[in-house]
């Protein structure tokens, strides 16, 4: 969960919820950004042609890296900036910018090189200042204070970074050692900063942004349209809200892609595979009902893979209306054992999926399997813990405690059918136990994400809703789970420390990349210890994980899919 795009560590990128049906490999990319390797040259290989890609609802309108809360615009800057190491399709940490790095013997200071032939678009070096540039980013008090500063937690580890600092400010743990060498240190030894933050700071170019006060960013024109990238494509035009269209970046640092154009359209998915069967759309996520569907095109070919992600229904904890209730734990239990989600992978997905237990999928290597078959539907259970919770009724309908009339609302995305037809779905399961929930008309996600954003006060019109997160490969938690994060904050609101559970679970999330953590066994025991407590405490109610069921034109090659997204695009090509 990490970064609307780029990686969670467990870090935290909301989206869509897996019903979208997993925007394809081309979103999915997003939770990893797009990991490039060294390309094969190939006679036979054609060069040319466009891609069409599709995003299910509108992107943000902010292309600086970080600066926008949008999953789709994040896919779209993953393919236009590189972070300085990457993930391959097997969740090993692979060089991209930075080409090699090394710790020292005390563990607290990390050392980086970058790969000499690594330049930006318009074939000026990548520099250690670029690097810098994009430490100072994100420790600075223009992106924590003014855009909410999701991802300030990748440099907070970095020794004078744990707090916002002014503008144009370098933390006193990064320091340049060369045109291409650098290093970041830090207080104590982390056995997860590298593979979960640090690997995931992208190099802005110092010669362009550097010139621009922080503060006014948002307002350049490199924001609307960045003209120069470290990615596999770069922008050259933007309609906000519909379309980008990129081309292949002639110095990218693993071989300038044979695609020569990669163009992102809004579709929804409720009618993509028309323009996918025409040949108007190349590649894109599609519902499961669609499956056999496309299995009939003859220019058609399907990669279902397992989703390193998750639906969820989230309940905003200090609502002013019905925050209490929420935040009653035997709630949210009630809800888990009301909620069939067997049946629906079975009703929504067609069996492509899962029940989700807890925090971490089943597809990640450090999920804990003990958590398996827990909250089988129950009805009963439900209700019980309902009655406990003294959440009694009356004429049919739950009320709260204090007697109040219990009627919580849940807000979900437009754009896609399958995500009304789920929420109809939870409905009538929570009816069942006597909760008289509404689901509210579909709105756009960007709009769910700024109310999400700016509830600090509770009184958001926004109670229950119905989203998902999208994961990187490292479980890491930070970002995302601790009390004192800001996604946690601008979603669920899990960040009283006067609960027991919630100081447990800032405890062991320092103990997962303590030194102790550098011990594989001592991780995984001290992970399985959390995946257990969210499992029980259930700030959020995990639903399911769907796969990602992309469809593309046989004529597209070279595509390597996983769970990580749908890897190295300057590989692919069209013929």
């Amino acid at each position: 969960m990490k970064k609307h795009t780029a990686m969670f560590s467990a870090a935290a990128v909301v989206t869509l919820s897996s019903l979208l049906a997993g925007l394809a490999g081309a979103s999915a990319l997003a939770a990893t950004k797009h990991a490039a390797k060294h390309v094969v040259k190939h006679a036979a290989i054609p060069n040319g042609g466009t891609l069409v890609q599709t995003f299910p609802t509108a992107f943000g309108a902010n292309l600086i890296p970080f600066m926008d809360s949008s999953l789709y615009t994040a896919t779209a800057d993953a393919y236009s900036f590189d972070p300085l190491l990457q993930f391959n399709q097997n969740g090993q940490l692979t060089p991209d910018i930075v080409q090699k790095y090394w710790f020292s013997p005390d563990k607290k200071t990390i050392y980086f090189q970058i790969n000499p032939k690594a330049r930006w678009s318009n074939g000026i070096y990548i520099t250690s200042k670029d690097v810098e540039l994009g430490v100072d980013w994100l420790a600075s008090k223009s992106y924590n204070d003014t855009y909410q500063g999701q991802y300030g937690y990748l440099v907070q580890n970095i020794v004078g970074a744990a707090n916002p600092l002014p503008d144009g400010t370098t933390p006193s743990g990064f320091k340049i050692l060369g045109p291409r060498e650098f290093s970041m240190s830090m207080k104590t030894p982390d056995a997860a900063v590298l593979s979960s933050q640090w690997a995931g700071i992208d190099p802005l170019p110092y010669y362009v942004l550097g010139k621009i006060p922080m503060s006014q960013w948002k307002n350049s024109a490199f924001n609307k349209m960045p003209s120069v990238g470290s990615g596999p494509f770069v922008n050259v035009s933007i309609v906000p809200g519909q379309s980008i269209t990129q081309k292949a970046n002639p110095y990218y640092l693993f071989g300038k892609p044979h695609i020569a154009y990669n163009i992102w359209k809004v579709i929804s998915p409720d009618v993509v595979d028309g323009d996918l069967a025409s040949g108007q759309v190349t590649m894109a996520g599609i519902q499961a009902k669609d499956v056999n569907k496309i299995k009939q095109v003859p220019n058609l070919a399907l990669s279902i893979q397992p989703s390193n992600g998750f639906s969820y229904l989230g309940w905003r904890l200090n609502n002013s209306v019905y925050g209490k209730e929420f935040s009653n734990v035997k709630f949210r239990q009630a809800v888990e054992y009301a909620i069939n989600r067997s049946a629906l992978v079975q009703a929504i997905d067609k069996g492509y999926g899962k029940p989700e237990n807890g925090p971490l999928p089943p597809i990640n290597f450090w999920y804990n399997k003990a958590l398996n078959n827990t909250y089988p539907y129950s009805p009963a259970m439900a209700n019980k813990l309902l009655n406990e919770a003294h959440f009694t009724i009356k004429n049919g309908w739950r009320t709260t405690p204090g007697g109040r009339p219990f009627n919580p609302t849940i807000t979900i995305s437009s754009g896609d059918s399958v995500i009304a037809t789920e929420a109809t779905f939870l409905k009538q399961f929570l009816n069942a136990v006597h909760i008289n929930v509404k689901i509210l008309p579909p709105i756009n996600f960007n709009t769910i994400i700024s109310q999400l954003g700016n509830d600090a006060n509770g009184k958001q019109p926004i109670q229950g809703f119905f989203l998902g997160w999208n994961l990187s490969t490292d479980p890491d938690p930070r970002g995302l789970w601790r009390s004192t994060d800001n996604l946690n904050a601008t979603t669920i609101d899990w960040t009283n420390t006067k609960d027991p559970a919630v100081a447990l679970n800032d405890k062991l999330i320092h103990l997962q990349h303590s030194a102790a953590a550098f011990s594989i066994p001592y991780r995984q025991k001290i992970l399985n210890q959390w995946q257990v407590l969210l499992n029980q405490q259930l700030p959020e109610n995990f639903l399911t994980m769907d796969d990602t069921i992309t469809a593309y034109n046989k004529n597209l090659h070279g595509v390597v899919f996983s769970p990580y997204g749908a890897l190295y695009p300057n590989r692919w090509y069209l013929n």
